[in-house]
């Protein structure tokens, strides 16, 4: 047999074959890895199809009527049901009627939902094209691999509902917060979950994407909440924010989710000087900072016992990948706070993978 491989492919079979004898089994871990990447393919494809929100809340569904109702490829569709059908995340109740089991309700749930968005969606071009990076037929600041701002922004809003938003809440609450400044709010997601939580709550987002606030303003309007909700087109930097006067006038919080890291990109400073500006403008408001705990891979490999899972090391990988700015440690985020004169009051409240930080300006 010809091939162009530098290597001999039956040393190569007998290594497999000693594996095998030795363990653990190098066969199994591949095919479990491949069928995670093909599973999480599949859910990925039905979260952007539409048909979470079509299945949410029916014991069971035809596949004739979803194909309808979402306009979908009838063969596609098709193959994917009948592959989490042998995953056993479905249930066959009928010729053409399905039911989602107790392991479909897990692979169905928002975190999962989430967490697919955000790395697979959002990173997806990056994470395929490795190899042509690698070998420098493309480079890492290609526009192709820009990621996928809609998949990142709805997997962040999917991924921190459950757990990590209603604690942040009940800290902006805690210190009296009712009036919110969002830095860099998208299409709105965490200010409409603030409002909803509380009728007396109020909001106003800042952004650069005039498409993203056209749908956060349609998200306030079909939730009934548009009366309590603005949004303004603005860069967040270390000039003031440029909003129509009064705006921000009553605004008595200010929130930062996952965005001041990514100022990082040019610099520890220029996150020095955005705080500094904020103070400036909005002098003796309440400034809260979600961020992901950081993680150096020599301290993460040591840990003992192992992580549960690698969230916070794939985490640093995608935000390598990307060119953003890195995650900082708990005292590097204190430091900032210091020097933009800014003095720290909630000092890093853990909740999931990441901390909460609040200052005083």
């Amino acid at each position: 047999m010809t091939t162009d491989i530098g290597y001999d492919l039956r040393h190569e079979g007998r290594r497999v074959m000693q594996q095998l004898e030795d363990g653990p089994n190098p066969v199994v871990e591949a095919r479990q890895m491949m069928s995670q990447t093909i599973l999480a393919h599949v859910l990925l494809g039905l979260s952007d199809a539409g048909f979470y929100e079509y299945v949410a809340g029916r014991d069971e569904f035809s596949m004739d009527k979803a194909i309808d109702s979402l306009d979908l490829d009838a063969f596609t569709f098709t193959a994917l049901v009948e592959y989490l059908l042998g995953c056993g995340a479905l249930v066959r109740r009928g010729d053409d009627v399905f039911g989602v089991t107790a392991k479909g309700e897990r692979l169905f749930n928002v975190y999962t939902r989430g967490v697919l968005n955000v790395y697979l969606g959002g990173y997806q071009t990056v994470l395929k094209s490795l190899g042509e990076v690698l070998t420098t037929r493309l480079p890492l600041n290609d526009p192709a691999l820009a990621r996928s701002t809609r998949h990142a922004a709805a997997g962040t809003a999917y991924s921190t509902c459950a757990f990590t938003l209603p604690e942040v809440f009940a800290v902006m609450r805690g210190r009296g917060g009712r009036i919110c400044l969002d830095l860099g709010c998208g299409t709105g997601d965490f200010l409409l979950q603030w409002v909803l939580q509380d009728p007396d709550a109020r909001g106003v987002g800042v952004d650069m994407s005039a498409a993203a606030l056209a749908q956060a303003r349609d998200s306030a309007a079909r939730w009934g909440v548009a009366d309590r909700l603005e949004f303004h087109e603005a860069r967040v930097g270390p000039e003031p924010l440029a909003v129509p006067p009064g705006a921000l006038d009553q605004v008595d919080v200010v929130s930062s989710m996952y965005m001041l890291h990514e100022l990082g990109r040019d610099g520890r400073r220029a996150i020095v000087d955005v705080v500094r500006s904020l103070r400036a403008q909005l002098p003796g408001r309440q400034l809260l900072v979600l961020e992901v705990e950081s993680c150096e891979p020599d301290d993460f490999a040591a840990l003992s016992p192992p992580p549960p899972h690698l969230g916070r090391l794939d985490y640093r990988l995608i935000h390598q990948l990307s060119g953003q700015g890195l995650p900082r440690t708990r005292a590097d985020w204190h430091g900032i706070f210091d020097e933009a004169g800014c003095a720290v009051v909630e000092p890093g409240t853990p909740t999931g993978g990441s901390l909460i930080y609040v200052v005083d300006m």
